[in-house]
């Protein structure tokens, strides 16, 4: 193994905790001058990267389901990034600790001042909610404690059958697990932003989210680290082509489920469906909603339809970078229209909070990833073989 690449993951992780704590100094700040939007701006954060954490889980235990050689040159990159969930769910203290900031059924004013969110509060009442937000975090954080758990002892045992077997099976039941979860962690943590709107196709864009983001991490990653050791004998240009397949299914699945939500609304026209589009639609949101249209959809549609973008590294790896920037953006078209729908309003505490939540995951997240080989047994069986 090369020893360079431990030692740059090594330095890069400590740099990653240096910034978090430059971050975490100018929020200190924000809760002196502006507590408010502090935690409008952290809620947005953490949004982004627990969706990073919670997308390397699906990618993960669809892989094992599936199989695919994809699959093996980003598995340690998807274990690192699941592993992380601990530390998700510690970030999300803020949010509890400001919920009447953000969460408009938390507050007793709000509640008098709109008699139709009475029937909600049995369900939207601040301790339930972190009662089950809590649920969420214990219940996937072990069932991704499990999932690497065996995954590693079928690496290591001489008859891998009954590892395998457990890793299956828990990969089956944690996909319908994971959508139970997030089915009522999308209402909880951005649907009741605004409790007089619901959509019932939102988990599905909820989740497709997750999954492009977490997926255009791990092949931006690969792109990178592809010229190091071990990836250098291993990964090939199928490995970016079959990851580059990826990338266009699901930036066409996410496009899909975005459009059939906003036409359904749209064509139905009722005042508490259409209100969540029409604060994203003025103000200046509209021009965001037009670069998510074009970056995460039109521009990586155009390009991961040529055969040569999708088996070059670089320029796979470009593309999978401007999909992730889109992927924050869409992230912040989501939140942030519910505490301004005026119009568009860039604080110097989103910049903030984003480099304490990224830089906090990015060390974990770096940390974990050079405590195991890069790459999984099987994908240096496939090599020798």
């Amino acid at each position: 193994m090369n020893v360079q690449l431990p030692s740059k993951i090594q330095h890069h992780s400590r740099m990653a905790f240096l910034i978090a704590l430059a971050g975490s100094a100018l929020c200190i700040a924000g809760v002196i001058f502006n507590p408010t939007q502090l935690v409008q701006s952290w809620l947005m954060a953490w949004l982004f990267f627990a969706g990073l954490s919670f997308g390397a889980l699906i990618i993960f235990m669809m892989q094992t389901l599936t199989g695919g050689a994809w699959g093996m040159v980003i598995r340690r990159f998807c274990e690192a990034a699941m592993m992380t969930l601990p530390l998700v769910a510690l970030l999300f203290l803020p949010v509890i600790l400001g919920a009447h900031d953000i969460f408009p059924w938390s507050r007793a004013d709000a509640l008098a001042a709109h008699p139709d969110w009475t029937h909600k509060h049995g369900y939207l009442n601040l301790p339930f909610f972190i009662l089950r937000s809590c649920f969420y975090f214990a219940s996937l954080g072990l069932l991704a404690f499990l999932l690497r758990r065996f995954s590693f002892l079928r690496e290591r045992t001489s008859n891998p059958a009954p590892p395998l077997r457990w890793v299956s099976r828990l990969s089956a039941g944690g996909l319908v697990f994971y959508v139970l979860c997030m089915n009522f962690a999308s209402t909880d943590w951005l649907m009741s932003l605004e409790p007089d709107w619901y959509s019932t196709v939102f988990v599905v864009i909820f989740m497709a989210s997750q999954f492009l983001c977490a997926l255009a991490l791990m092949t931006a990653l690969l792109a990178m680290l592809a010229t190091y050791e071990p990836f250098a004998a291993v990964v090939t240009a199928k490995h970016f082509h079959d990851l580059g397949n990826m990338l266009l299914t699901f930036v066409i699945f996410w496009t899909y489920v975005s459009f059939a939500q906003l036409l359904v609304i749209w064509s139905g026209n009722l005042p508490k469906e259409i209100s969540w589009y029409l604060h994203r639609s003025d103000g200046g949101w509209q021009w965001l909603a037009v670069f998510l249209a074009l970056f995460e959809f039109l521009v990586p549609l155009a390009l991961l339809l040529f055969r040569n973008a999708k088996r070059n590294r670089a320029a796979l790896g470009v593309i999978a970078a401007l999909i992730l920037l889109a992927g924050l953006a869409n992230v912040y078209w989501m939140v942030m229209p519910a505490f301004h729908p005026e119009g568009i309003r860039i604080h110097w505490l989103d910049f903030a909070a984003l480099i304490a939540v990224g830089g906090f995951w990015s060390a974990l997240f770096l940390r974990i990833l050079k405590t195991r080989p890069f790459l999984p047994q099987e994908a240096l069986i496939e090599v020798g073989s």
